[in-house]
Parts: C-alpha cells; structure tokens; sequence
C-alpha cells in the first residue's frame, strides 16, 4: 500500500511541475522608448509595404528611400547579408544609421541573414532598426538566447 501511495504521490508531482507556469521573461532587454515601434504596438494590424533597399542605386540610397516612402511604403526593408550564412554580402549597422539619420520617422525593418546574428543585434538596434529579425538555426545561432 505504501509503494502505491507514494507512486501516487510522485506522480501528482510530475504533473503539477508539468503544468506549472514559467515566470515570463524577456528574451532581448527594452531600450528606451521608441515612439515608431510604440506605435507599431498599437495600431490595428495591416498589410504592409517594405520594400528592400537591396534594388535601391546605392550610389543615390537617401533619395532612393526617401522616394519609395512618398510613394507610399510603410516600412523600409534592410536586408543584411554577411557572405557566411548566405553567399551574398550586403550591408551593416552604418548604413543603417546613416539611413536614420536621413529618415528618421521611417521604420527601418533589418533582414539579419548572417551567421551568429546574436553577435549584431545589438549593433543594429543602435544604429536605428526598429524591426529586427534573424534566423535561428543550429549551425549559425548559438546563444541568441543571451
């Protein structure tokens, strides 16, 4: 009877550990506020248009944006490639901070196509990203979790 009830027991552990919730945490620490990602937060969800500066004439890239965004895009595209996770190479955070520089209310929206993205983000939400995204995956992202 003992054996019985002590297996009862052990497994009402295992199930209250099972269906007990994590404290919530953040995976990346909030900066300051920023009042383009705050209003992204807010408003109603909705198709929107990004498009990438990689078919912008780099030689002209602040005209080139600046055109696309009175023509009506929502967001601007940066896509970052680094030559290791994909073959292409592309941009980094200086392009991205000379582009909020000249633009800064549009939304910049950074691509990280680059092998260990945990190593730039960091970089890129300093040089003005206000979207950033990655991809994780075993061979090329190893601690974005810090």
């Amino acid at each position: 009877a003992f054996v019985g009830a002590g297996a009862a027991v052990a497994g009402a552990l295992r199930r209250s550990r099972r269906t007990a919730k994590a404290p919530a945490s953040r995976a990346v620490a909030l900066r300051a506020t920023n009042l383009r990602v705050e209003k992204l937060r807010t408003e109603a969800k909705s198709i929107k248009i990004s498009p990438s500066i990689l078919s912008a004439d780099f030689s002209r890239l602040g005209e080139e944006v600046e055109n696309v965004l009175k023509a009506g895009a929502d967001w601007v595209h940066v896509d970052v490639m680094d030559g290791k996770f994909v073959p292409n190479i592309t941009i980094g955070p200086l392009v991205v901070a000379a582009l909020r520089k000249k633009l800064p209310d549009a939304v910049l929206d950074c691509h990280l196509m680059i092998a260990e993205p945990e190593q730039r983000v960091d970089d890129f939400a300093k040089a003005g990203a206000d979207i950033i995204a990655v991809h994780v995956e075993a061979a090329s992202t190893t601690h974005l979790h810090r």
